[in-house]
């Protein structure tokens, strides 16, 4: 399948790395014309769990021009930078399937401007770090969930992209699969943002374990939905699973750039209020994540 993956940072080579692996025909649009050149010199490098490293060539461009049409659109850019590569995409013939990975909510009602193409909403729960420009660290292995958002009938036969470390998991309720993701980065992403600790300590710090888990229920009070879709079990065990992870809210912090908060947090906010109900413990932690941004901002 001809795929065209629109940004290039950890999640964006992480997902090409592996459908390139399977001899899909894969194209990068990327931000700089440096890394362009690199991936299409390089390839990608994948550093697998067990520390075995997996190269794959690709192609990259930053002009939107050079990538195929009738391919499958992956847009791995984060939610603040849709706006940007918005004009883009509205360029696109109808027939253009796109696929969004955003993490939180705000996107799904951007989305809905393309809602005469085919468009699926996926949620990713894999651990990974962009070591540089073409070389991805694949630190946990999680799950792909994939579901249409605008329905079509031409649906596009996604478990051609599984294999044993990439597992895909088809769903029907978009809104489902990226409420729960949601949930999962509210519970863990900005607590160890602002403690700098990795997704482990969540659970060893009994003060970090203590809001991790005020925070979940908190969000049950107020999304009772989410108990069909999560436990706090499940948070827990992502925590065992990327234990030695930096969640990407501090990788981004660390790396002074802006964080998700806004998509994730203050989204998830901004529906409580929908519901005549506040999120207070959570509230807090955005506040001092908006906090830690500015901060950053200023230092710029």
């Amino acid at each position: 399948m001809k795929v065209v993956i629109v940004g290039a940072g950890a999640i964006g080579l992480l997902i090409g790395s592996y459908l390139s692996e399977q001899k899909h025909e894969i194209t990068y649009i990327t931000r700089t014309h440096e890394q362009a050149v690199t991936l299409c010199t390089k390839g990608i490098t994948r550093i697998q769990p067990d520390g075995e490293t997996v190269h794959t060539k690709v192609f990259a461009s930053t002009e939107f021009n050079q990538a195929p049409t009738d391919a499958l659109w992956i847009i791995a850019v984060k939610y603040h930078h849709l706006s940007s590569i918005e004009p883009h995409l509205k360029s696109l013939p109808e027939s253009t399937a796109l696929l969004f990975t955003q993490n939180g909510l705000a996107h799904l009602q951007w989305v809905n401007q393309f809602n005469n193409h085919p468009v699926y909403i996926a949620t990713i729960e894999h651990g990974a770090m962009k070591e540089d420009s073409s070389i991805v660290v694949h630190k946990g292995i999680g799950v792909t969930k994939i579901a249409p958002y605008i329905k079509k009938t031409n649906h596009l036969d996604f478990t051609l992209f599984e294999s044993p470390l990439f597992h895909i998991e088809l769903a029907e309720d978009a809104y489902g699969i990226v409420l729960r993701k949601a949930i999962l980065n509210a519970c863990i992403n900005p607590i160890t943002a602002v403690l700098q600790i990795t997704n482990g300590e969540l659970l060893t710090n009994s003060h970090a374990y203590f809001l991790m888990k005020t925070i979940f229920y908190e969000i049950e009070s107020v999304f009772a939905e989410i108990s069909q879709l999560l436990t706090f079990e499940e948070v827990k065990a992502l925590c065992i699973k990327t234990a030695k992870n930096n969640s990407s809210m501090l990788q981004d912090r660390l790396n002074h750039r802006t964080t998700e908060i806004e998509p994730i947090v203050g989204a998830l906010l901004q529906m409580a209020a929908t519901r005549d109900r506040d999120l207070p413990v959570l509230r807090t932690l955005y506040h001092l994540v908006l906090a830690i941004d500015e901060i950053g901002q200023s230092h710029d």
